[in-house]
């Protein structure tokens, strides 16, 4: 009887330690296929529009300025997928203070990412 209860407590202590050394190394369950997209990642910005008139332009910084009709300022910075009609390039912009713009863009880690900058003609 003493051995039965011996060998009990030993496959116990055995069941017990394998079973708390193999908790780390199980695998997280998989995400639902088609499902929703995990919390970690935040679903692209949809685009955004803003009108006004263009009062500041930093080339080096890549910003632009934009006073709209209520007086809001919105600053917008550009890269170079950025699409521009209306001024030649980003150096063309700077001669442009005070013409009318439509800015095309996207929130992006806080920051107002412009993915197209058109210059309206002169009325």
């Amino acid at each position: 009887m003493k051995r039965m209860t011996t060998l009990t407590v030993l496959c116990s202590v055995f069941v017990l330690t394998l079973t708390l050394t193999a908790a780390p190394f199980q695998k997280p369950p998989a995400p639902p296929a088609g499902g929703a997209p995990p919390a970690a990642q935040a679903p692209p910005s949809a685009e955004k529009s803003f009108q006004g008139q263009l009062s500041k332009v930093d080339d080096r910084a890549k910003e632009l300025t934009i006073k709209g009709a209520d007086n809001k300022e919105m600053i917008f910075t550009w890269n170079e997928q950025t699409k521009i009609t209306g001024a030649e390039g980003p150096q063309g912009l700077a001669g442009k203070t005070g013409s009318t713009m439509k800015v095309t863009y996207r929130e992006n880690r806080g920051a107002n990412l412009a993915t197209a900058i058109d210059v309206q003609p002169a009325k």
